[in-house]
């Protein structure tokens, strides 16, 4: 009987975290827009020459796939979850977001996005350890949720197919990369 009941627990605890990494736990699933999501990978962003850790970010896809070219083209539910594993003010996350589009979409798709990519800069504050940032990618725009506080949807297809190239095109962390990827 003890074993049974040893084996359940583990089943039932193995059933609603599926993945830990740097003391941050994620979920094997979730749902968005009607849809089951599956982790597709979880990995620790890390920044610098010396590779502090940022946060631990979770990709999450209707079905798991490494091949983000494909998946960047289909308009199907996607999520990002960044938990943060130290405090970062508000500048230095603007900076990295700027860094990020620049890196990954080409100078000619700038002026279609700018002005939401300027609303997009505005929701972030300073992030204290342990808060989390929330991304819905769906077929009309982005669904943001930062620290809590949820966001206006900045519409568009190509803005959702855009802020998530950022984690997969020309990224500064190729070990953030791979680990969302499933590599």
């Amino acid at each position: 009987m003890k074993g049974f009941i040893l084996t359940l627990a583990f089943l039932i605890s193995t059933s609603v975290i599926s993945a830990e990494l740097d003391g941050v736990s994620h979920p094997d699933s979730v749902e968005l827009a009607g849809k089951k999501l599956v982790l597709n990978g979880i990995a620790t962003r890390k920044a610098t020459w010396i590779k502090v850790k940022v946060y631990v970010g979770a990709f999450y896809m209707e079905k798991k796939s490494s091949d983000y070219n494909s998946f960047l083209q289909d308009s199907s539910p996607k999520k990002i979850i960044m938990t943060f594993v130290r405090d970062v003010d508000a500048k230095d996350l603007i900076d990295g977001w700027k860094e990020a589009f620049e890196n990954a979409l080409p100078k000619e798709k700038h002026p279609a996005l700018k002005e939401r990519m300027e609303k997009f800069y505005t929701y972030f504050k300073d992030v204290k350890k342990k808060e989390t940032m929330e991304f819905n990618f769906l077929a009309d725009g982005v669904e943001s949720t930062i620290a809590g506080a949820k966001k206006d949807k900045i519409s568009g297809q190509d803005f959702s197919k855009a802020l998530l190239s950022v984690w997969f095109i020309n990224a500064k962390d190729e070990g953030l990369k791979e680990g969302l990827l499933g590599l």
